[in-house]
Formats: C-alpha cells, structure tokens, sequence
C-alpha cells in the first residue's frame, strides 16, 4: 500500500494529514499557529517535524509514500512551486517552499492553491455527480476555487479564481467578507474587536448588534458570489474555511442579495452549502493532486 501526505496551510495554521493511495484517512495531526513561529524558516522547521512525527506515529516509511501535496492561499505559481505575494501569508512572500520542504522531507512535494484543493476535495467526497463545482474558504481571505469536468479550472496561467483580490466599490472583496471584517465591525459597534465565534455565540442569543454585523457580511459575500455565479453558472457553490461554522448566520442575507443579482440561481436549482467536511476536503484534494501527478 501507498500512502500520501498532505498539509494545510492557512492565513495563521497549518496542521498535516496521512492518507492511503484510495484516499482513505490515516492520521491527521493537530494545528499549530505561524504566528508561534518569528521566521520563514522556523515555521517550515516546525512544518517538517510535525509531518515527521506524523509519519512515525503510524509507522510507515517515507519509501511508501507517493508524495506530500500542500494547501496555501494564492496567489501561487503551483509549476514553480512559489507562494507569490500573497496578502494573508507574507511570512512567504515569493517562497520556493516545495523545494525547501522536498530536501528537508526527503519526499516529492507539490503545491496548489487551497481553495482549488478545497473543491477539489468537495467534488470527489460529495458532489461528483456535478460537472461545475465552486469551492469557497471564507477565514483570514476569501478563496475561491473551480471543478469543471472533473478537473481543477487554473486559467491560462495558473492563477484563476483569484476573486477574492476584486475590487469592489466598498473595497476589495475579502476585505469585507473574511474574519478581519467581523473583527472591525464587532469594534465599531461594541467598542472592542470580538472574534467571529464572540459574535456568532451574540448572534443566537438574539443581540442586535450581531445580527448588523452577520446581515452586512452575507450581503458582501452575496454581491461577490453573484458575480461569480454569472460568470461561470455552477451547480453547486460549497463554502468551508473557519468562518463557515457560522453559516446560519449570514446565510439569508447572502441568498437575499444572490436572488436580487444572478438569473441563474432563481431559474435553476444551484445548490449553496456549508460544508461538512471543510479541512477534510482540502487535504483529501491535495492528496489527489499528488495522485494525478505522479500516477
């Protein structure tokens, strides 16, 4: 049996995760935070021993394992294996780190953008059977990625669906539909910055003032998405990253304004979910571009 290995990077975690060939889960590993970490390199160092200690956990050798596949915000250039100036990860500005991580580990490493590996992961484990699949990770940005006939949509140079870099008349998209948005509106209306989980745990105990600050961020999500949707009109929209636990909140609002801008949603039945798996998909999605790759 072969196995592969996958890592999660977000705008402030990343953990690891150890998979068979047929993509069944064998371990996965518990996060840690980048900011724990003062450089660039301390934090590969800290990303190579929790993938070591992984792997020793379950007793497999590095011989068996096909490869590693890493998850990070783009910009990236994923040939190169760069992460470019990426505006939630400047700890890696313009960082070859699958070259890093291949010497250091020992194992062939590629690199995708998250979000394209976040559906990736959501087309295989749930919606197979759609052709158009949106993949949306709504946390430190806004990431977006696509599956158009069973294949992650890269554009003609690799960095397609970068959507989130938009800019909009109130701003730039992610600006106003990611955690740093909750963050400043829970400070204008209630004189200190509260996390999402603060004001989602406000929200379901009826409080005003949560309710502003989730109806306003459904409504940015929503003019975003309905650009999207007009655009590339997909069958499913599925939305992870760590803001999606809280999708009952702004959920209405976001349809509100998807139902005022986007035909095809009020003429066809395009799914729009939260996802249950979230990270799960993202590492399951690297694990198949390493598949793909080397198979």
């Amino acid at each position: 049996m072969k196995y592969i290995v996958s890592i999660d990077i977000g705008g402030t975690t990343f953990n690891s995760g150890i998979f068979t060939d047929s993509l069944n889960q064998v371990a996965i590993s518990k996060k840690d935070k980048i900011r724990f970490y003062k450089s660039k390199n301390d934090v590969v160092d800290a990303i190579v021993k929790q993938v070591n200690d992984l792997i020793d956990s379950v007793n497999i050798s590095k011989t068996d394992i096909l490869g590693l596949g890493v998850g990070a915000p783009g910009p990236l250039d994923p040939k190169k294996g760069i992460i470019l100036d990426t505006p939630n990860l400047k700890i890696f500005k313009n960082y070859h780190i699958t070259y890093d991580l291949t010497k250091k580990l020992r194992i062939d490493t590629f690199i995708e953008n998250d979000a394209n590996l976040f559906a990736l992961g959501e087309w295989l484990l749930s919606y197979k059977k759609n052709d158009v699949v949106l993949g949306v990770t709504l946390g430190t940005g806004l990431g977006f990625g696509l599956i158009i006939n069973n294949q992650i949509f890269t554009g003609g140079n690799g960095m397609a669906m970068e959507y989130g870099l938009s800019p909009f008349e109130w701003g730039i998209a992610e600006k106003n539909a990611c955690i740093e948005f909750i963050r400043n509106k829970s400070e204008d209306l209630y004189g200190e910055r509260l996390s999402p989980v603060k004001v989602e745990e406000f929200y379901h105990n009826g409080d005003e003032k949560a309710k502003i600050i989730y109806n306003e961020f459904g409504k940015n999500l929503g003019k975003v998405l309905s650009h999207v949707i007009n655009m590339i009109d997909p069958q499913v929209i599925s939305i992870g990253g760590g803001l999606s636990k809280a999708f009952d909140c702004f959920s209405k609002s976001m349809i509100s304004e998807i139902k005022l801008y986007s035909p095809s949603y009020n003429v066809n039945q395009i799914i729009i979910a939260r996802s249950k798996l979230r990270e799960l998909s993202t590492m399951v999605g690297a694990c198949q571009m390493v598949k793909n790759i080397k198979e």
